[in-house]
């Protein structure tokens, strides 16, 4: 069935059954922010379906599942992360120098303040020891586009790491 106006149908099917899946993935994460986000990824599914001509394979039911499966991915994404999160932090605690360079902290407080994007890429290379095309994958984005990523955040963790140590020193003296 070829629909004249996808976007018509797509708000009609939204009308319809956003409330319903957005409980369904509220109940389970419990963050309204995260069920927002993933309620949108689902009805781009939805929408790009419809713009193919395949309306009828929107239902309740398909809706319920790519909701399910985005929710899944949600979470392997925040588990995977917080992995990495926690093999950096001991990466850092673990080495002998270490409570002697960063006793105040400024090797966590710098990779706090990257964007999500850039901490993601440098514990993908410095600490999973992925090559620069397996972070790039991973990502999602080109080689070039990676390298750049890398070098920005290696930048951004010097200046801040830096700038952490420095205030410390004040502190200190």
């Amino acid at each position: 069935m070829i629909v004249a106006d996808p976007t018509a149908l797509l708000g009609a099917i939204f009308e319809q059954e956003s409330e319903r899946v957005f409980g369904f993935l509220l109940h389970r994460c419990g963050s309204r922010a995260v069920a927002e986000d993933l309620l949108t990824e689902t009805f781009l599914a939805a929408g790009k379906l419809c713009a193919e001509g395949r309306a009828a394979e929107v239902s309740g039911g398909w809706l319920t599942t790519v909701a399910r499966r985005r929710l899944v991915d949600h979470w392997r994404t925040s588990s995977r992360q917080q992995r990495r999160f926690d093999r950096l932090q001991r990466e850092f605690s673990s080495e002998p120098a270490a409570p002697e360079t960063d006793p105040d902290g400024a090797v966590e407080e710098a990779l706090a303040s990257l964007s999500d994007r850039q901490r993601a890429a440098l514990v993908l290379r410095y600490v999973d020891g992925f090559s620069t095309s397996e972070v790039a994958e991973a990502l999602g984005s080109s080689y070039k586009a990676t390298e750049s990523l890398l070098g920005r955040a290696k930048q951004a963790f010097r200046t801040a790491y830096d700038s952490n140590r420095n205030e410390a020193g004040e502190h200190d003296g």
